[in-house]
Protein backbone atom coordinates (compact mmCIF):
# COMPACT_ATOMS: atom_id res chain seq x y z
CA UNK A 1 0.00 0.00 0.00
CA UNK A 2 1.52 3.35 -1.03
CA UNK A 3 2.47 5.74 1.74
CA UNK A 4 -0.02 8.53 2.31
CA UNK A 5 1.45 12.03 1.92
CA UNK A 6 1.88 14.10 5.04
CA UNK A 7 -0.06 17.35 5.44
CA UNK A 8 3.07 19.27 4.41
CA UNK A 9 3.56 17.10 1.34
CA UNK A 10 -0.10 17.51 0.40
CA UNK A 11 0.32 21.26 0.86
CA UNK A 12 3.23 21.23 -1.59
CA UNK A 13 1.27 19.10 -4.04
CA UNK A 14 -1.68 21.48 -3.89
CA UNK A 15 0.35 24.62 -4.45
CA UNK A 16 2.29 22.92 -7.26
CA UNK A 17 -0.96 22.01 -9.02
CA UNK A 18 -2.32 25.53 -8.81
CA UNK A 19 0.95 27.25 -9.76
CA UNK A 20 1.13 24.94 -12.78
CA UNK A 21 -2.25 26.25 -13.94
CA UNK A 22 -1.10 29.83 -13.46
CA UNK A 23 2.10 29.06 -15.37
CA UNK A 24 -0.06 27.80 -18.25
CA UNK A 25 -1.85 31.13 -18.30
CA UNK A 26 1.48 32.97 -18.29
CA UNK A 27 2.67 30.76 -21.12
CA UNK A 28 -0.27 31.74 -23.30
CA UNK A 29 0.21 35.43 -22.52
CA UNK A 30 3.90 35.23 -23.40
CA UNK A 31 3.43 33.20 -26.59
CA UNK A 32 0.38 35.00 -27.91
CA UNK A 33 0.49 38.57 -26.68
CA UNK A 34 4.28 38.90 -26.61
CA UNK A 35 4.22 40.66 -23.24
CA UNK A 36 7.69 41.81 -22.29
CA UNK A 37 8.90 41.06 -18.79
CA UNK A 38 6.88 37.88 -18.29
CA UNK A 39 9.10 35.35 -20.04
CA UNK A 40 11.73 35.29 -17.27
CA UNK A 41 8.98 34.87 -14.68
CA UNK A 42 7.46 32.03 -16.69
CA UNK A 43 10.77 30.19 -17.14
CA UNK A 44 11.70 30.47 -13.46
CA UNK A 45 8.22 29.37 -12.36
CA UNK A 46 8.34 26.31 -14.61
CA UNK A 47 11.76 25.39 -13.25
CA UNK A 48 10.50 25.82 -9.68
CA UNK A 49 7.65 23.41 -10.37
CA UNK A 50 10.17 20.73 -11.31
CA UNK A 51 12.20 21.36 -8.15
CA UNK A 52 9.15 21.14 -5.90
CA UNK A 53 8.57 17.53 -6.94
CA UNK A 54 11.75 16.36 -5.20
CA UNK A 55 12.35 18.90 -2.41
CA UNK A 56 13.61 17.15 0.76
CA UNK A 57 14.09 19.85 3.39
CA UNK A 58 12.28 22.95 4.65
CA UNK A 59 9.08 21.83 2.95
CA UNK A 60 6.89 24.14 5.02
CA UNK A 61 9.03 27.15 4.11
CA UNK A 62 8.99 26.16 0.43
CA UNK A 63 5.20 25.79 0.50
CA UNK A 64 4.76 29.18 2.17
CA UNK A 65 7.02 30.88 -0.38
CA UNK A 66 5.13 29.30 -3.27
CA UNK A 67 1.74 30.24 -1.83
CA UNK A 68 2.75 33.89 -1.68
CA UNK A 69 4.38 33.59 -5.09
CA UNK A 70 1.10 32.31 -6.49
CA UNK A 71 -0.75 35.30 -5.03
CA UNK A 72 1.67 37.66 -6.76
CA UNK A 73 1.59 35.77 -10.05
CA UNK A 74 -2.18 36.16 -10.07
CA UNK A 75 -1.87 39.84 -9.19
CA UNK A 76 0.55 40.43 -12.08
CA UNK A 77 -1.67 38.53 -14.53
CA UNK A 78 -4.57 40.62 -13.24
CA UNK A 79 -2.68 43.84 -14.01
CA UNK A 80 -2.28 42.80 -17.63
CA UNK A 81 -5.84 41.53 -17.90
CA UNK A 82 -7.27 44.81 -16.60
CA UNK A 83 -5.05 46.97 -18.81
CA UNK A 84 -5.49 47.46 -22.53
CA UNK A 85 -3.46 44.86 -24.39
CA UNK A 86 -0.55 46.49 -26.17
CA UNK A 87 -0.50 49.48 -23.82
CA UNK A 88 2.70 49.81 -21.81
CA UNK A 89 2.26 49.58 -18.05
CA UNK A 90 3.33 52.38 -15.73
CA UNK A 91 7.09 52.49 -15.05
CA UNK A 92 6.48 51.90 -11.35
CA UNK A 93 4.51 48.73 -12.13
CA UNK A 94 7.14 47.45 -14.55
CA UNK A 95 9.81 48.14 -11.93
CA UNK A 96 7.90 46.15 -9.32
CA UNK A 97 7.47 43.25 -11.75
CA UNK A 98 11.25 43.35 -12.29
CA UNK A 99 11.75 43.29 -8.50
CA UNK A 100 9.46 40.28 -8.26
CA UNK A 101 11.50 38.54 -10.96
CA UNK A 102 14.62 38.98 -8.84
CA UNK A 103 12.80 37.66 -5.78
CA UNK A 104 11.60 34.68 -7.79
CA UNK A 105 15.21 33.87 -8.70
CA UNK A 106 16.13 33.96 -5.00
CA UNK A 107 13.22 31.63 -4.21
CA UNK A 108 14.46 29.29 -6.92
CA UNK A 109 17.92 29.24 -5.32
CA UNK A 110 16.46 28.57 -1.86
CA UNK A 111 14.24 25.72 -3.07
CA UNK A 112 17.07 24.22 -5.11
CA UNK A 113 19.22 24.17 -1.96
CA UNK A 114 16.63 22.00 -0.19
CA UNK A 115 17.54 18.89 -2.18
CA UNK A 116 19.76 16.06 -1.02
CA UNK A 117 23.31 16.58 -2.23
CA UNK A 118 22.42 19.98 -3.68
CA UNK A 119 25.40 21.68 -5.31
CA UNK A 120 23.83 25.06 -4.66
CA UNK A 121 23.74 24.46 -0.90
CA UNK A 122 27.50 23.88 -0.84
CA UNK A 123 28.07 27.47 -1.91
CA UNK A 124 26.32 28.84 1.17
CA UNK A 125 28.04 29.28 4.51
CA UNK A 126 26.24 28.45 7.74
CA UNK A 127 23.43 30.92 8.29
CA UNK A 128 23.47 32.32 4.76
CA UNK A 129 20.45 30.28 3.69
CA UNK A 130 18.50 31.84 6.55
CA UNK A 131 19.46 35.24 5.18
CA UNK A 132 18.36 34.20 1.71
CA UNK A 133 15.00 33.04 3.07
CA UNK A 134 14.59 36.37 4.83
CA UNK A 135 15.30 38.20 1.56
CA UNK A 136 12.73 36.04 -0.25
CA UNK A 137 10.04 36.83 2.29
CA UNK A 138 10.89 40.54 2.28
CA UNK A 139 10.69 40.67 -1.52
CA UNK A 140 7.34 38.91 -1.55
CA UNK A 141 6.00 41.22 1.14
CA UNK A 142 7.09 44.22 -0.90
CA UNK A 143 5.14 42.87 -3.86
CA UNK A 144 2.08 42.22 -1.71
CA UNK A 145 2.20 45.83 -0.55
CA UNK A 146 2.66 47.26 -4.04
CA UNK A 147 -0.14 45.27 -5.63
CA UNK A 148 -2.30 45.92 -2.56
CA UNK A 149 -3.08 42.29 -1.85
CA UNK A 150 -5.13 42.38 1.33
CA UNK A 151 -4.68 39.83 4.09
CA UNK A 152 -8.35 38.93 3.65
CA UNK A 153 -7.61 38.13 0.00
CA UNK A 154 -4.78 35.74 0.83
CA UNK A 155 -5.68 32.20 -0.13
CA UNK A 156 -5.90 29.79 2.81
CA UNK A 157 -7.27 26.62 1.20
CA UNK A 158 -6.61 24.66 -1.95
CA UNK A 159 -10.25 25.12 -2.97
CA UNK A 160 -9.91 28.91 -2.89
CA UNK A 161 -6.72 28.71 -4.92
CA UNK A 162 -8.45 26.47 -7.44
CA UNK A 163 -11.28 28.98 -7.81
CA UNK A 164 -8.88 31.89 -8.32
CA UNK A 165 -6.91 29.95 -10.93
CA UNK A 166 -10.16 29.31 -12.79
CA UNK A 167 -11.12 32.98 -12.61
CA UNK A 168 -7.79 34.10 -14.05
CA UNK A 169 -8.03 31.54 -16.84
CA UNK A 170 -11.52 32.74 -17.70
CA UNK A 171 -10.36 36.35 -17.81
CA UNK A 172 -7.62 35.42 -20.26
CA UNK A 173 -10.14 33.40 -22.27
CA UNK A 174 -12.32 36.48 -22.53
CA UNK A 175 -9.38 38.49 -23.88
CA UNK A 176 -8.62 35.81 -26.45
CA UNK A 177 -12.24 35.66 -27.59
CA UNK A 178 -12.37 39.44 -27.96
CA UNK A 179 -9.17 39.48 -30.00
CA UNK A 180 -10.36 36.58 -32.12
CA UNK A 181 -13.59 38.35 -33.07
CA UNK A 182 -11.78 41.60 -33.91
CA UNK A 183 -8.88 40.10 -35.88
CA UNK A 184 -10.00 37.51 -38.39
CA UNK A 185 -6.46 36.92 -39.67
CA UNK A 186 -5.35 35.42 -36.37
CA UNK A 187 -8.68 34.00 -35.23
CA UNK A 188 -7.76 30.39 -36.00
CA UNK A 189 -4.60 30.47 -33.88
CA UNK A 190 -6.43 32.23 -31.07
CA UNK A 191 -9.21 29.64 -31.19
CA UNK A 192 -6.63 26.88 -30.72
CA UNK A 193 -5.19 28.71 -27.72
CA UNK A 194 -8.66 29.17 -26.23
CA UNK A 195 -9.20 25.41 -26.45
CA UNK A 196 -5.82 24.86 -24.80
CA UNK A 197 -6.73 27.14 -21.90
CA UNK A 198 -10.10 25.45 -21.45
CA UNK A 199 -8.33 22.10 -21.08
CA UNK A 200 -6.01 23.53 -18.43
CA UNK A 201 -9.01 24.63 -16.38
CA UNK A 202 -9.84 21.00 -15.64
CA UNK A 203 -6.44 20.43 -14.02
CA UNK A 204 -7.38 22.62 -11.06
CA UNK A 205 -9.89 20.06 -9.84
CA UNK A 206 -6.99 17.80 -8.82
CA UNK A 207 -6.07 20.06 -5.89
CA UNK A 208 -7.06 18.67 -2.50
CA UNK A 209 -9.09 20.81 -0.12
CA UNK A 210 -6.63 20.81 2.80
CA UNK A 211 -6.31 23.93 5.00
CA UNK A 212 -2.95 25.68 4.60
CA UNK A 213 -3.07 27.93 7.62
Amino acid sequence: MPRQPTITEARLNNISTCVAITASTLNVLVDTLKISGLEAILNTTQSLLKLLKTVKQEKNECAELMEQTHNLLNAIIGVYVKSDIGVELLPSTLNEIANFTQTLHKIHTFVEAQHSGSRVKKFFRQGELSGLLKDCKAGLQQGVGFFQIKISDMISTAREMEEQAQIRHQEVLNIMETMSSSDSASSQNLFQLICKLQLHLNVASKAQNIPWS
